[in-house]
């Protein structure tokens, strides 16, 4: 499931916003080692940030969207809920 299902849902999201720029991500979910992609594109009152982070943990797959108007370069930037299953690496 999250060998191709992370790819399409960026590119559904790239469709929905024009200008989106991607780069890969690298961070930990519930402490095990997770990719995934930053997203951002212009919106009407600014800029939007999206961090999709895939991967297995607790033996699960587990796909976490986050929506922010802040570029988050380090966890401590994520909200307080989001700090507590993602931590950013790089």
């Amino acid at each position: 499931m999250l060998t191709d299902f992370p790819e399409q849902f960026v590119r559904q999201i790239e469709k929905k916003h024009k200008h989106t720029e991607r780069q890969p991500l690298e961070c930990l979910i519930l402490g095990q080692a997770a990719k995934g992609f930053r997203l951002s594109y212009p919106t009407e009152g600014g800029m939007a940030y999206e961090l999709i982070a895939y991967g297995v943990a607790k033996g699960q797959p587990v796909l976490v969207e986050l929506t922010m108007d802040i570029d988050p370069e380090k966890t401590a930037d994520l909200p307080e809920l989001a700090r507590q299953i993602v931590q950013l690496t790089k």
